[in-house]
């Protein structure tokens, strides 16, 4: 009678699973396969008021200081760096999910804006842009003349 040596199944199956998925991430760009240092964007969202866009962007566990926005040709680019846990080497973690290293978000905005008043805050990781419309941007009411 031969001994045959217990495989668990579905060992295998997992290990299939992650070789697909870095597979597809690299064949279709993700954000982490495409930068083997560690850069990662941020998630936003963009809202059109009737006075101008604000943009919400979640920058959790990174310092304001550490975060610069500009606007440039109606193009807002957010860029900075999240830092790993200060000196600590990542050789002692089984697993690290989250993402560290320099981050780059550009986006362009659809109709001209003003870029005298555009205004930041920073609060509890959240990253508010207000981006004011131009005057002449604005919807405007006419009024109709009657005779």
């Amino acid at each position: 009678m031969a001994i045959i040596r217990y495989r668990d199944p579905m060992r295998d199956v997992a290990s299939f699973q992650d070789e697909m998925d870095r597979f597809l991430r690299q064949a279709f760009g993700d954000r982490e396969a495409a930068s083997p240092a560690g850069a990662f964007a941020p998630a936003l969202d963009v809202e059109e008021t009737e006075d101008g866009f604000v943009l919400h962007v979640e920058l959790p566990g990174v310092a304001a200081d550490d975060v610069e926005v500009s606007l440039e040709e109606n193009v807002l680019t957010v860029a900075g760096e999240r830092r790993f846990y200060g000196e600590r080497e990542a050789d002692g973690f089984r697993r690290i999910e989250r993402h560290f290293g320099r981050f780059h978000r550009a986006v362009r905005l659809p109709d001209r804006v003003d870029p005298d008043r555009v205004e930041a805050a920073y609060r509890d990781g959240m990253l508010t842009i207000t981006v004011p419309k131009a005057e002449d941007a604005r919807p405007r009411r006419i009024e109709i003349q009657s005779s």
